[in-house]
């Protein structure tokens, strides 16, 4: 139970980094945004009556990427105590050690 929190709280700050990165990018091209007035102004057209501002993703899609992202943290989790609870044997066998 311990490793599916621990998975979980990965798969949070790692949406959570996603977005707020997100919303940085978006932010930083915002700030920058320098209108080219002379091309605007020759280029004259019509005029929209609705304004998009992007598309907006199901929730389910992003319930699907929190439990995709949770279980390959616990797996991470699971092979990295694996791995560290096994005997360091690496360097020690056959090997002599110098006369002083």
């Amino acid at each position: 139970m311990k490793i599916m929190g621990q998975a979980l709280l990965g798969a949070a700050i790692f949406h959570i980094l996603y977005f707020l990165a997100s919303l940085a990018v978006g932010y930083v091209k915002t700030v920058t945004y320098r209108p080219n007035f002379s091309s605007a102004w020759e280029n004259t057209g019509d005029l929209q009556s609705t304004v998009s501002f992007g598309t907006a993703n199901s929730p389910v899609f992003y319930m699907g990427t929190f439990l995709a992202t949770a279980l390959v943290c616990g797996l991470m989790l699971i092979a990295y105590k694996k791995l560290t609870s096994l005997p360091c044997r690496i360097g020690t066998e056959g090997k002599r050690q110098p006369k002083r």
